[in-house]
């Protein structure tokens, strides 16, 4: 009765593995469908349209699940800087078993997917994150490009395409961000530093208020008024200038990023080694852009503080101040009012006033 009941087992099994096996081989249909699709792949590569060679490679490559369309597959992934992904398909080739009577091309495709899987491993970058202050009790979880990374992998190195990666940093109620530009076989350690708690920043923030406050209060009227007249014709020069160049470097940085977006070596937001240097110029422009406008902002404030500041009073003397004499006629509140213009010249722009 057993042996009855294993020879009926095996005979399942072996049925349906024989199904499974006329299943997976493709029909003269799906071969001919492959072969049209290799075709139109080549000839996007040609074209240097790699998106689309890349959909019409892995499409062949779903039907037919041979070396020759996965190699195909690995090589066009490189050329886009899917280096990952490039070698995990040529590892699937090399590990894929091999036919007893498996012809040549397929061979030259295994041999073919061994020689760049050795070539990736060398140009694939990778990155080493350590996360410091994190605090007592609490355990850090890190992110690349929204991809959570297993904690135990935390200082290790961790293989990337070339580009731009943001790596997020989280430890209970903090959490700090470093962006990091990859090329070709870097090889870099990004530390993220999570700030204190944000009770201590406070006490600190308070204390130096206070002592500013009381220096403030220690000026007399006539230093106070001269420093905010200074501090207003620096601010707002500051301002103008700020103005300026973050405009100037930001149309620079959109007109430089839309024309990269063209070019035919990129797909999507993933783009080809040849456009590494303008890429980084139009990261480095916007950078100077966004940093320019900052202190256009803050030379604002400052000239608007200035120009608040030096219409107060000044502080009270111990001693009667003499008798003021008589004003003369164009002495009149109207002509000591403050008045401030702005200006723009080739290549810097300001303020300039009177008071």
């Amino acid at each position: 009765m057993a042996s009855r009941s294993l020879l009926a087992t095996c005979i399942v099994v072996a049925s349906i593995g024989a199904t499974g096996l006329a299943a997976a081989e493709p029909t003269s249909a799906d071969k001919e469908t492959a072969r049209s699709l290799m075709t139109e792949g080549r000839a996007d590569r040609d074209k240097g349209d790699l998106k689309g060679a890349l959909k019409a490679f892995a499409a062949a490559d779903s039907i037919m699940h041979v070396p020759t369309t996965g190699l195909e597959v690995a090589k066009t992934q490189a050329a886009m800087g899917q280096l990952v992904e490039a070698r995990d398909t040529a590892l699937r080739i090399m590990r894929a078993p091999e036919g007893a009577s498996e012809p040549g091309p397929f061979k030259a495709a295994r041999e073919g997917a061994a020689s760049l899987t050795q070539e990736l491993e060398a140009r694939i970058p990778s990155i080493v994150v350590t996360v410091k202050n994190v605090p007592d009790g609490a355990t850090a979880t890190v992110t690349i490009d929204d991809a959570p990374i297993p904690s135990a992998a935390l200082g290790e190195a961790r293989k990337l395409n070339p580009g731009h990666h943001v790596v997020v940093a989280k430890a209970g109620s903090v959490d700090g961000r470093q962006e990091v530009d990859l090329v070709e076989k870097d090889k870099k350690e990004v530390a993220i530093e999570l700030p204190a708690a944000a009770g201590a920043a406070a006490a600190g923030g308070q204390g130096a208020g206070d002592a500013a406050a009381t220096d403030q209060a220690a000026d007399t009227g006539t230093g106070k008024s001269g420093f905010s007249k200074a501090l207003m014709i620096g601010g707002f020069s500051l301002a103008g200038v700020g103005l300026v160049a973050g405009t100037i470097t930001g149309v620079l940085s959109m007109s430089k990023t839309n024309s990269i977006k063209s070019s035919p070596g990129c797909a999507g937001s993933v783009c080809g080694p040849a456009e590494y240097d303008d890429i980084s110029s139009a990261r480095s422009m916007a950078t100077i852009s966004t940093v320019s406008f900052v202190v256009a902002g803050v030379g604002a404030v400052a000239g608007v503080v200035g120009l608040l500041t030096g219409n107060g009073t000044a502080a009270p003397s111990a001693e009667p101040a003499p008798a003021a004499p008589d004003k003369a006629p164009e002495d009149t509140k109207e002509s000591r009012r403050v008045r401030v213009q702005p200006w723009i010249g080739l290549g810097a722009a300001g303020f300039s006033g009177s008071f």
